[in-house]
């Protein structure tokens, strides 16, 4: 079999309104019906304090409805620089970490996923992604409070263990990017084929 390099997008942002909506997004979480998951293997070890996976596709959560305007118009704007017109949330949900807890190494569904660091410090663990290509490289992400990390779900990631006292809150997503804008189409309808 061969294999060759496809260049992939990954993208890393802010979200303007993460200040001002911090503190009742928090609140909300709170409040959510939520689970604990310990899950340790010869494979997978995880610790995730507190999550709420098993709703991920209600939309009708109190939480998920105070985010998602904000959410869509972030995603809408990083599916645009992507060459798309639009994208669909297929799952939504949240997970906190406290001491000693991660998420081993996985994947996701759809074609892109990512992750809101809602309460982040400056030590709180990163999230690490393996190059598709080569698999020898680990990539960390550089996040702060209130960033937003997207790339294509098939990338194997992680949530390495947070090591200090201090919660970390992250909300997590599966997006689907759809409808491919026509300048786009009509630029990729004149380009010459390479052969691979």
């Amino acid at each position: 079999m061969k294999k060759f390099k496809l260049n992939s997008a990954c993208l890393l942002g802010s979200l303007k309104e993460h200040q001002d909506i911090k503190d009742t997004l928090i609140n909300k979480l709170q409040k959510a019906d939520c689970n604990y998951l310990e899950d340790k293997t010869d494979y997978v070890d995880n610790l995730i304090h507190k999550l709420d996976w098993a709703n991920s596709q209600d939309e009708l959560r109190d939480w998920v409805k105070y985010i998602k305007p904000y959410l869509k118009k972030y995603f809408k704007d990083c599916a645009n620089s992507l060459g798309y017109h639009d994208v669909l949330i297929k799952n939504i949900w949240f997970q906190q970490y406290n001491k000693n807890g991660k998420h081993d190494w996985h994947v996701h569904g759809e074609n892109y996923t990512g992750v809101y660091y809602v309460k982040f410090f400056k030590n709180s663990a990163k999230t690490e992604l393996i190059d598709p290509f080569s698999q020898d490289k680990k990539l960390s992400i550089d996040a702060k409070e209130g960033d937003i990390v997207l790339f294509p779900s098939y990338v194997i990631h992680r949530a390495s263990e947070q090591q200090d006292e201090f919660e970390k809150i992250i909300i997590s997503f599966n997006l689907e990017f759809i409808d491919i804008k026509i300048d786009l189409i009509k630029k990729i309808n004149v380009l010459k084929e390479e052969a691979i």
